[in-house]
């Protein structure tokens, strides 16, 4: 052991004398955690996103107005296009602020906004008059954010269709044997104030659903951990491969400058020459991942209350990759293809294992297909860390998968590997 460990000092030592090795063990990781941590939302900020709602008033009377003001109260998160515009251009209407039924139509059907409501013509004489109107609601099924803004349509159409009841059950008791209010003005005076006060308590809401969240306020998901949670996780493990994976040229150009070859006419065996080896380059990757993380530590990531968790998956994920590497040098004869082959591996299992963006996102068979990376994997513990409040038991199937795993690309290593 101790001669295993002192060829894996004496190759650290070579690497880190190398100031260009520091360069693509630092500065590069570190860049790019930090801009795909702002390409994935880190710096979008914790205000609620607004959401576009076309609004068509076709009828443009008080009660149309009232509509319009209740669903900006039943939601305040809905954007109602053009009134809430405003000088930001917020509905992206351009210079052209008016708003026809037939354009709201094109703009749902672009995506630019989540749906469009039209308010029909005669929509205040038909509820005045105790009729039936019906307010139309267009919206795209593609379009996950419509269901909130359908929510507030229905919830302010039931406080008017509520409100408009009770002043038709005014004017009927306006006109029994009780009251007899045969004054015109009168009766129309007394229904007016029954709507009015039904309107009134409609909007205090005198049955409603009391919203807590369970979560702790330390808890919740915030943009910044969103964004750099997931960058930091996944160009940690991208940056490992592309370390270790340099095993891949460093021990081609060992053999052709007979390096490991004059090891193994020294008095050490060759278990102990495989041993330092893969020593030097599993550092180098438990090195590159503190790093990352380390700028996630400064970059405000809360990386989970179980850091022994954290370093399980940590280390299993490098053992995985050194294995992996040394599996796949038996196979190469040139240091060009050493190059061709470490670039491909880090650059294909890196996106297909959700290093680059959550494997959420793509469609079933890309996540099926993305567990063949080590690093979907190695993403399932960190997520489950980073975001759900997990714990050592909740690391241990994907910690698994990597050390077996691993043993099995030893397992190939160790049989293939050459000395000569």
């Amino acid at each position: 052991m101790r001669k295993a460990l002192d060829i894996a000092l004496n190759d650290l030592r070579v690497f880190f004398k190398d100031r260009g090795n520091l360069v693509g063990l630092i500065v590069v990781p570190i860049v790019m955690t930090i801009v795909v941590g702002i390409g994935n939302g880190a710096l979008a900020g914790d205000a609620p996103q607004r959401v576009r709602v076309d609004v068509v008033d076709a009828d443009g009377t008080a009660l149309s107005a009232g509509f319009i003001e209740g669903l900006r109260a039943a939601n305040r998160t809905l954007a109602l296009c053009p009134f809430d515009s405003g000088e930001d251009d917020l509905c992206g209407l351009g210079d052209d602020r008016t708003l026809t039924l037939a354009r709201a139509l094109e703009r749902l059907v672009a995506a630019n906004t989540t749906a469009v409501v039209e308010i029909p013509a005669g929509f205040e004489a038909k509820l005045q008059a105790g009729e039936p109107v019906n307010v139309i609601y267009h919206a795209n099924d593609a379009l996950s954010a419509q269901n909130i803004a359908l929510q507030a349509v229905q919830a302010v159409a039931g406080r008017m269709g509520g409100a408009q009841v009770a002043s038709a059950l005014a004017g009927r008791l306006a006109d029994s044997d009780g009251l007899a209010l045969t004054d015109p003005a009168a009766r129309a005076a007394f229904q007016q104030s029954a709507y009015e006060r039904a309107a009134e308590l409609w909007s205090a809401d005198p049955a409603a659903v009391a919203y807590r969240l369970s979560a702790q306020p330390e808890t919740r998901i915030t943009s910044r951990q969103a964004g750099f949670g997931q960058s930091v996780p996944g160009m940690g493990s991208m940056f490992v491969m592309f370390t270790v994976f340099g095993a891949l040229y460093v021990l081609i150009r060992e053999r052709a400058n007979w390096t490991i070859q004059r090891l193994v006419m020294m008095p050490v065996s060759r278990g102990q020459i495989l041993a330092g080896k893969i020593l030097t380059w599993f550092t180098l990757g438990v090195i590159q991942f503190l790093v990352v993380f380390a700028a996630g530590l400064a970059l405000g990531v809360n990386f989970g209350k179980d850091l022994l968790a954290l370093a399980v998956v940590m280390l299993a994920f490098t053992l995985c990759v050194t294995a992996l590497a040394f599996a796949v040098s038996t196979l190469l004869k040139t240091e060009i293809q050493a190059n061709s082959i470490s670039l491909l591996l880090a650059l294909t299992l890196a996106p297909l294992g959700g290093a680059w963006w959550p494997l959420d996102i793509v469609p079933p068979f890309m996540q099926t297909l993305g567990r063949i990376s080590p690093v979907a994997w190695a993403m399932d513990g960190f997520r489950s860390l980073l975001f759900e409040g997990g714990n050592l038991g909740t690391v241990l199937l994907p910690s698994a998968v990597l050390l077996a795993a691993a043993g099995v690309f030893f397992a190939l290593a160790v049989r293939r590997f050459r000395y000569d």
